[in-house]
């Protein structure tokens, strides 16, 4: 039932965000990517949307999200993208927790992350990994000295798209609404 609820927060949140229209548009590093943000300067916390087409199936897309969260591959470029450490511990074969630190700007304190990740493939084939803070772990993995917990919820849709050719496609979306904890210009979190 938890499991559940998280998809169905998950769906919900995503729909919330692609129907408003009070993001602004982001220059996207990947003119590929489409990218919206609603953040107020100085407040810690903005909400993101970010859209692309990838040429793979959506099981593609959603297993190498799920499994690159435990990837030795992703655990060598942790440091290039600020991560500086990094556990996935799974539940079941549909969820894990996932803990990170990581520096987001030099100079501000590291963020540590607590979360549970849940995915679930629906009948009309899209798949919905929902991200959610969680206070599960604080015992065993307490904040760090000299951190901030961060919050944030993700939501990952992957939508099948009629292939090109022979080479699938997939509607991949990425919608997040996170707390930094603190005060940020709206350059920084842009």
């Amino acid at each position: 039932e938890e499991e559940k609820e998280a998809i169905r927060k998950g769906k919900e949140f995503y729909m919330k965000c692609k129907e408003d229209e009070h993001f602004d548009k982001l220059k996207s590093p990947d003119e590929r990517v489409k990218m919206k943000l609603v953040h107020v300067d100085r407040a810690s916390h903005g909400t993101g949307v970010a859209t692309t087409v990838v040429d793979a199936s959506v099981e593609e897309c959603a297993a190498n999200e799920i499994v690159g969260l435990d990837s030795r591959e992703k655990m060598r470029k942790a440091k290039v993208n600020g991560i500086t450490e990094c556990k996935a511990i799974k539940i079941n074969s549909h969820s894990l927790y996932y803990i990170t630190t990581r520096v987001l700007v030099p100079g501000f304190d590291p963020r540590d992350g607590r979360s549970k990740v849940t995915w679930f493939k629906q009948d009309d084939n899209k798949v919905i990994i929902a991200v959610d803070d969680t206070e599960d772990l604080k015992e065993e993995y307490p904040v760090k000295d000299g951190s901030v917990l961060g919050l944030a919820h993700t939501v990952w849709v992957f939508e099948p798209l009629g292939p090109v050719g022979d080479v699938p496609q997939t509607s991949v979306t990425l919608t997040t609404k996170v707390d930094l904890g603190g005060v940020f210009f709206s350059s920084i979190m842009n």
